[in-house]
């Protein structure tokens, strides 16, 4: 983002658009490791850090500085639901585990673009999804041990599989409104953000959490989530989706689990299982096919 003119990073060919999906999904690897090292109630850490990231947004994208209209508010719950569902989820099973079953979103999206975008999937992604849906399958079955960064995996999990579904509608939202408006989709963003701290902190005591002070560590770790993990990390997202399709960018996007859990074990030692491996590893062979594929077709 060319931050003084408000230009979208893929214009001008300067940053590629499918390279800013990329980079987006880099900087969201980082949250399953920073967040295991806050000591935030989980819904609190959800709020906070999209408080801090709100902030990030309407500084840096003018465009989201706009009133929200309703087609903007559509996309507060979906919102919500992906980045808070994940951070609950991280809380309770392995960083693996949860990136792994939220990264589910190309399956849903697989069924909802066609009816939502009119967007319809190649043979190519199809096939692609094949993998993916594979490597779902194997990261749900694999058995998890209770470990001090993985007190409830069972639960995880399917708070884990509930923000895929979110996460995909979504990024579909986003794409549709990048159709029309681009404006649209910085506010959003940032306005999904600001409001998923009032809902986080009011469904606190539904949860049977309490807000706490927390440590300057845990607030340098809740700000660098907001401000990178997040904030920036969506700004590229934004400029990539005005000119790649949601089914395409949702696989790209599986760089995230690839790099996850391999950060949480740098700076845990959490292990995922053998099976939740396997599956990683097929994810993102999958993908990575899919990519050479992609740019062999354009080669023609």
């Amino acid at each position: 983002m060319d931050v003084e003119s408000g230009a979208p990073i893929g214009d001008k060919a300067r940053v590629p658009p499918t390279l800013c999906v990329l980079l987006a999904g880099a900087m969201f690897a980082s949250g399953g490791a920073l967040l295991k090292s806050c000591d935030f109630p989980s819904l609190q850490r959800a709020g906070l850090r999209a408080a801090i990231a709100a902030l990030t947004l309407f500084v840096l994208l003018p465009a989201a500085r706009r009133k929200p209209d309703a087609r903007v508010l559509r996309l507060v719950l979906p919102y919500f639901g992906a980045t808070a569902l994940f951070v609950i989820a991280n809380s309770l099973t392995t960083a693996a585990n949860a990136i792994f079953l939220q990264s589910t979103a190309p399956l849903w999206i697989l069924l909802f673009a066609p009816l939502l975008l009119r967007e319809r999937p190649t043979r190519r992604d199809v096939v692609v999804f094949g993998g993916v849906a594979a490597g779902m399958t194997l990261c749900f079955l694999a058995p998890t041990e209770v470990q001090r960064t993985a007190p409830n995996p069972a639960l995880g999990d399917l708070f884990a599989l509930a923000s895929g579904v979110c996460f995909a509608l979504l990024l579909l939202g986003l794409r549709w409104l990048a159709r029309s408006d681009d404006d649209a989709s910085a506010a959003a963003l940032a306005w999904g953000n600001a409001l998923a701290l009032p809902l986080a902190f009011a469904l606190m005591p539904f949860a049977g959490q309490s807000p706490i002070r927390g440590s300057a560590s845990d607030w340098v770790v809740i700000t660098v989530l907001g401000v990178f993990q997040v904030g920036l990390a969506y700004v590229v997202l934004t400029a990539g989706l005005r000119q790649v399709p949601a089914v395409r960018a949702s696989l790209l996007l599986m760089l995230e689990p690839a790099l996850n859990p391999l950060i949480a074990y740098a700076v845990h030692g959490e292990r995922p299982a053998p099976l939740a491996v396997a599956g990683g590893a097929l994810i993102v062979g999958s993908v990575g096919a899919a990519s050479v594929l992609a740019r062999q077709r354009r080669g023609q």
